[in-house]
């Protein structure tokens, strides 16, 4: 199981922590129950920065090289557009009233 957050920096580690421990119990259910189980929480930042996470999935996920560096490159322009995006509309009114 792959959860990404996208948040600001300085919190990644604390997230980090956070997903692991979220998603401990389900994981614990599904071992027992025979499956194969791995919570794997990835974390980039709000300004692209991306984290160590998102390089061990890549490599877990068997993609390495150039390929790993282009999608390292995408994950951080992606992150960082979208928060952008999310910006540019923070005064508009998510409800409106008819």
């Amino acid at each position: 199981m792959v959860e990404l957050t996208v948040l600001r920096e300085s919190r990644m580690e604390e997230a980090h922590a956070f997903k692991e421990g979220k998603y401990l119990d389900l994981t614990k259910e599904l071992k027992k129950d025979g499956y194969k189980a791995k919570i794997i929480p990835v974390e980039i930042g709000a300004k692209g920065f991306v984290g160590s996470s998102a390089y061990g999935l890549l490599s877990k996920l068997s993609i390495c090289g150039n390929k790993r560096t282009k999608a390292l490159r995408l994950l951080a322009e992606t992150a960082e557009n979208r928060s952008r995006w999310v910006w540019s509309r923070r005064n508009e009114k998510l409800l409106h009233k008819d």
